[in-house]
């Protein structure tokens, strides 16, 4: 197809979502572009805290999608943002989010030059298709077969340390496990000591961990590099590799109520690509998440091993409580053979693979129609 308009990727990610569709020589980046666009693609960081910029791109005809799939924690503080800005402007503003936003949509509403696609299946796609800039995947074709557990932890968090805090006071093997606790910036994603220690002194006066816990957090050696190289900050492989042949995946996901912004009054969820790679290792995930997450999981059709698991602490709102609950689970199933009951149970790791594929493919749908039928007619 010969688009016809004059499109600018402001963010440079456009190939995300749209790799597939349009061509690398049928855009500009803000490094060639000059004067105004019929169309423009952002992510959340142009939008949230490069608007005044972006906009100067723009006619009151231009047609503004905001593509923030995979990018869309503290969720609710983005759209609060997105909908003062939108009834600003005449423009018609496309919001692609990876979400069920209805219940938010119901209450606060937005200007009628706003549309929305969302979907869940649109983060398996972001993630999953092969053009993405952050495409995941399998190519090894590693499916768990060892026991014990890995779980891979990267940016610091504050219900990451004190999962640290936990594994470490209960004395379980951090074989398979990485707690890199870097931040982000020019000097991209390595260790921050003064970051950790302000995670550890509001746990602590939280009276979250014991002075003990604190001084174990102290001198616990870190970082521990596992799951990538922390010379090469530039590029985070998301190559599904050995660190994944343990059958089981303890998954922290980006939120789960411990920070401010975790929680949205409008119960949204979000998910990033740490809840897909244990279906594509054919894992058995135990979720550290906000509440509702895994049931959005098994809405979408994906077996979650209730058989096996005690789940009970999915009910539990205190994310303190739910985490030593979720630890207590866990060292329940280092005690079980869980090779054998992966044998026994072979077809129903392959069809949580399998839907990979599916939602993959729903999602691919969905962008494929919203383009042809809403942003380049």
């Amino acid at each position: 197809m010969i688009i016809d308009k004059k499109i600018l990727d402001y963010d440079y990610q456009l190939s995300r979502i749209f790799g597939k569709f349009i061509g690398v020589n049928e855009y500009e980046t803000r490094e060639t572009a000059r004067g105004q666009f019929d169309i423009i693609f952002c992510h959340r960081e142009g939008f949230q805290d490069n608007f005044d910029d972006l906009i100067t791109y723009s006619n009151p005809y231009t047609k503004i999608i905001v593509d923030i799939t995979t990018e869309s924690g503290n969720l609710q503080s983005f759209l609060d943002d997105f909908v003062n800005k939108t009834n600003d402007y005449k423009n018609k503003f496309y919001l692609i989010v990876d979400s069920d936003i209805s219940y938010y949509r119901y209450h606060v509403g937005f200007n009628s030059n706003v549309k929305v696609i969302q979907g869940f299946d649109l983060v398996f796609y972001s993630f999953l298709n092969e053009t993405s800039d952050n495409h995941l995947n399998n190519d090894n074709q590693i499916f768990s077969n060892t026991s014990g557990f890995v779980s891979l932890n990267n940016s610091c968090r504050i219900h990451r340390v004190f999962l640290l805090a936990e594994l470490l006071k209960r004395n379980i093997s951090l074989e398979n496990c990485s707690f890199l606790f870097s931040t982000g910036g020019n000097q991209g994603s390595k260790f921050n000591r003064e970051v950790y220690f302000d995670c550890l002194n509001i746990l602590f006066d939280n009276g979250v961990i014991t002075e003990s816990d604190f001084d174990n957090l102290a001198t616990y050696k870190l970082p521990k590099n596992l799951d990538y190289d922390l010379n090469n900050f530039t590029y985070i492989d998301n190559q599904i590799n050995h660190l994944y042949n343990p059958i089981l995946n303890l998954v922290t996901e980006n939120v789960m109520g411990m920070t401010d912004g975790d929680d949205s009054q409008y119960g949204m969820i979000t998910f990033t690509e740490k809840i897909i790679k244990p279906f594509l290792a054919k894992q058995i995930p135990l979720f550290i998440a906000l509440p509702g997450l895994q049931q959005q999981l098994r809405d979408l059709g994906f077996d979650l091993f209730d058989d096996l698991i005690d789940t009970n602490y999915e009910f539990e709102l205190n994310p303190v409580k739910r985490i030593k609950l979720i630890v207590s689970e866990l060292e329940r199933l280092l005690t079980i053979d869980l090779i054998e009951y992966k044998l026994s149970n072979q077809e129903r790791f392959d069809k949580n693979y399998q839907l990979l594929e599916i939602l993959t493919k729903s999602g691919e749908n969905k962008i494929k129609s919203f383009l042809y039928d809403e942003i380049l007619k």
